[in-house]
């Protein structure tokens, strides 16, 4: 029998939710108790990758401050001047990049225009392709190669104002002994009388007129001091051969003559070496230099040949001035002299032919030619010795770094004869005139200092 079973599911009760736990508070913490101990780390666990700091980013260039520019322009003007003193010397690399470097402190202005120009010869000199930077140009401030030894030549003026001074200086003189020889014709008991008239006259006009020509020629400053040199010298070695070929009563009309031809032959010649362009104004100042040692020591090397002849002194003096041109000129090309330098040199071998005439003084003997000969004799040594000191004295004066900004200038002596500069460094400077200090003497004065220190 089957039996079908039927049921109804009877509903069963759902399951309760479990209930939620009590909140429970927090507890203090306990400043006072111990801190808990660390967990250990696993020895042997990778060493975690180093982390690298984020770079900072680096400042971006700024072109330079022209807050300044009468700094920026100072500067500038400094570098030019060092640039035409290296040209000077033929470093015309050099010259060059601290020309460069001049535009870039200050691109407009007149420290730029004459860096140009220097630029644009030491170019020429140099055989580069004219690379001037113009105004609105970038400047390259990369170092410049070029050769090391380039030809003997001459520097040009920046502004043609040194030039200007040099021939209006020249001019006047050469147009003063001109004038001054025409006028002494005039008047034959008192020639002075028109001959000093038309001296000023001539001389003014010449002062005037020369420069002008010179600018019209486009000469530079060494060409212009070679004929300057050859009219100053032509025209001494004219008037002492004047005296020499006379040997009775030369009056000073016949010495003019003389010292006219000598000048105007002396300016041809000089005129001849300037076309070629192969002189610095430095080469000119060794030769004037050597020439006017060559001039003095003949006098006074005339004072050993006693009775004393006035026409030997002429000679002496005339072989002396020849043989000191021909020696500078053969010297000068083979130096880096500048006229600064050569001043001083120049200085130092006059007093050194000077300080003798002292002793003269109080060994004079009109009986006698012994002091005579003693003092020509101690004053030719001291011509010679002092141009030895003075080119010893003054080696380093035109050293590469000196003048250049950002460096300590050597040159801090205070104005002297002989000075020492802050460096430790002995130099020869130049005589001055200074109020005489109330601290070594209550009266006032003057007073000539010789010897100078800066520590």
């Amino acid at each position: 029998m089957l039996v079908a079973a039927s049921g109804v599911a009877s509903a069963q009760p759902a399951p309760k939710p479990a209930p939620k736990p009590a909140p429970t508070k927090a507890k203090p913490q306990d400043p006072y108790a111990p801190a808990a101990p660390a967990a250990p780390q696993d020895p042997y666990a990778p060493a975690p990758p180093p982390t690298t700091p984020a770079p900072t980013p680096a400042p971006s260039p700024t072109a330079p401050s022209r807050d300044d520019p009468v700094l920026a322009e100072q500067v500038a003007m400094s570098l030019v001047l060092r640039a035409q003193e290296l040209y000077d010397a033929r470093v015309f690399v050099d010259a060059k990049q601290l020309a460069v470097e001049a535009l870039v402190k200050s691109p407009k202005g007149p420290a730029a225009d004459q860096a140009r120009f220097l630029i644009k010869q030491i170019n020429q000199q140099l055989g580069l392709a004219d690379d001037t930077p113009k105004p609105d140009d970038k400047v390259d401030t990369s170092p410049i190669v070029g050769p090391t030894t380039p030809p003997p030549t001459q520097p040009e003026r920046p502004d043609g104002r040194a030039s200007r001074i040099t021939s209006g200086v020249h001019g006047a003189l050469y147009g003063g002994l001109l004038g001054a020889t025409v006028g002494s014709f005039f008047v034959d008991d008192t020639p002075a009388k028109s001959a000093v008239p038309a001296g000023i006259a001539t001389g003014v006009a010449g002062g005037l007129l020369v420069p002008r020509l010179v600018d019209k020629l486009d000469w530079n400053e060494a060409q212009t001091r070679t004929v300057g040199s050859g009219t100053t010298w032509g025209g001494m070695v004219g008037g002492l051969f004047a005296d020499a070929v006379k040997t009775d009563g030369t009056t000073g009309r016949q010495v003019m003559v003389g010292a006219s031809i000598g000048a105007t032959v002396g300016g041809l010649g000089g005129i001849a070496i300037a076309r070629k362009n192969n002189y610095t104004p430095g080469d000119i100042a060794l030769v004037d230099t050597f020439a006017g040692i060559g001039a003095v020591g003949g006098l006074t090397m005339g004072m050993l040949m006693q009775p004393v002849e006035t026409e030997a002194y002429s000679v002496n003096s005339i072989i002396g001035i020849t043989g000191g041109v021909i020696v500078g000129m053969v010297a000068a090309p083979q130096t880096n002299t500048t006229p600064r330098r050569m001043a001083r040199v120049a200085g130092m071998s006059a007093l050194g032919a000077a300080i003798p005439f002292l002793l003269y003084a109080g060994i004079y003997d009109g009986n006698a030619s012994g002091d005579e000969r003693l003092v020509g004799a101690l004053s030719s040594a001291g011509l010679v010795g002092g141009a030895w000191l003075g080119f010893r004295l003054t080696k380093d004066m035109d050293r590469g770094l000196d003048m250049l900004p950002g460096k300590r200038s050597t040159d801090d002596a205070p104005p002297s004869l002989v000075g020492r500069s802050s460096s430790g460094d002995w130099g020869l400077g130049t005589l001055t005139v200074q109020p005489l200090s109330q601290q070594l003497a209550p009266q006032h004065g003057m007073s000539i200092p010789l010897v100078g220190g800066a520590w």
